[in-house]
């Protein structure tokens, strides 16, 4: 089975790849692109090439489930508009993309131990949504 956990930050879309093979073993297949970025929101041409980017990537992982970590709407700490527009040119894509909330995964994690650990920190969001959707 292979996954792909999204967590969007700011101008973002970190994306990580994992694979569980018939034995049980897991295996990051992310790859070297790491995430997509987006420096002007305003700019079709960048948001066209972005959705291109990340949506070829997805088809070169061929996952079988995806998922996006949700951001707040309302609030204090709520996301910035750029990050929905990021959010609905990846909702494009021709599978089905699940929605996670940083609560349920928090719950998860109490209980069920990261089965790998994320080249980078900025990764662990999407490296722990890709190890829930493989294990769920």
């Amino acid at each position: 089975m292979k996954t792909i956990g999204i967590d969007i930050d700011k101008k973002k879309a970190i994306c990580v790849a994992l694979e569980k093979d018939n034995d049980g073993n897991f295996h990051n297949i992310t790859g070297s692109k790491k995430y997509f970025e987006v420096t002007d929101d305003r700019d079709a041409n960048e948001l066209r090439d972005f959705m291109s980017q990340l949506h070829s990537y997805f088809d070169s992982i061929n996952p079988d489930k995806m998922a996006i970590v949700t951001r707040q709407t309302k609030g204090r700490f709520s996301a910035s508009p750029f990050s929905f527009k990021l959010e609905g040119l990846i909702q494009l894509y021709s599978k089905e993309i699940e929605f996670i909330t940083p609560q349920a995964l928090t719950s998860y994690y109490k209980k069920n131990e990261l089965k790998l650990q994320p080249d980078f920190s900025y990764q662990e969001k999407a490296m722990k949504l890709a190890d829930f959707l493989v294990n769920k």
